[in-house]
């Protein structure tokens, strides 16, 4: 049964990769010499145009909607629709899917928040931070659909994201220390005044660093992912034909490893983000 899941698993991403190639394969009857750059980016980048299928006319999206718009929309709607039919309070004998979606709650739980934050102060947080994995990995799932684009593969989403992690940052810390002793709490005692307002600048310079590398490291990561596999695929056209026996297969491993990529994103940006809030907000020694 298992090998069956897994011989299907393999068809739909060798159908996923075929898919693709018949999109540039579109492209390149379009034009003598393609633009290879244009071509690439046009897959990766941001747009309003909605491709569900090879050889179909594209679909333009109304009212100033892009696709990565629609793949936060439908992230929320998928999230919010799989949790509210399939989890029921009250059932004796939880379903294997009710199983899985708690599961993934408790992954959170056990393996990120109370394991840094304790299970007093990790109860109050773990709504946010199970949200903030599920948003991306589904996110970074979506985009793995040929007619669907990676909304984390816009610096945009994820500095929005960052942003959001260092106000919330500030805010906890702020809250659980006070105004004055967060600031305090950034200045090393027994040091020198001069050598203590310079190491508390670069701690909160730090603050801002931590949630740019948080931006750019899961930007990087997705955008550079889906780059590559489009660029084995492309090489069918601009070498030739018959290169396709060997950019077909990487493109296939490539997109496996993505899909591992996508989830190791989603926890280690809600990994570190539990880290960060969780160091503010507490006082030094402790």
């Amino acid at each position: 049964m298992r090998l069956k899941r897994l011989y299907l698993l393999l068809l739909i991403v060798i159908l996923t990769s075929l898919t693709t190639s018949a999109v540039f394969a579109e492209e390149a009857s379009a034009s003598e010499s393609p633009d290879v750059s244009g071509t690439l980016f046009k897959h990766v980048l941001d747009g309003n145009k909605l491709e569900l299928f090879p050889f179909v006319p594209e679909i333009t999206l109304p009212h100033g909607i892009t696709m990565h718009r629609l793949m936060l929309v439908l992230s929320v709607l998928l999230i919010t629709g799989l949790y509210s039919a399939w989890i029921k309070r009250g059932d004796l004998k939880p379903k294997t899917r009710t199983i899985l979606l708690e599961s993934l709650v408790i992954f959170v739980r056990d393996d990120i928040v109370y394991p840094i934050m304790g299970e007093e102060r990790g109860a109050k947080w773990l709504p946010f931070f199970t949200t903030m994995f599920l948003f991306l990995s589904v996110l970074n799932l979506l985009g793995l659909i040929p007619a669907f684009k990676t909304a984390t593969g816009n610096i945009n989403v994820t500095t929005a994201m960052a942003i959001i992690v260092l106000l919330l940052t500030f805010i906890a810390g702020f809250k659980g220390l006070g105004f004055v002793h967060f600031f305090k709490n950034l200045f090393p005692e027994g040091t020198p005044l001069g050598i203590g307002i310079f190491v508390m600048l670069l701690e909160l310079l730090s603050l801002f660093t931590k949630s740019m590398v948080l931006s750019l490291r899961l930007f990087a990561n997705m955008f550079a992912g889906h780059l590559a596999i489009l660029s084995f695929l492309v090489l069918i056209f601009v070498i030739t034909p018959f290169f396709g026996f060997i950019s077909v297969p990487f493109s296939v491993f490539t997109y496996t490893l993505e899909v591992l990529v996508g989830l190791l994103q989603a926890f280690v940006f809600t990994l570190l983000s539990c880290i960060f809030i969780m160091m503010a907000s507490t006082p030094e020694g402790e």
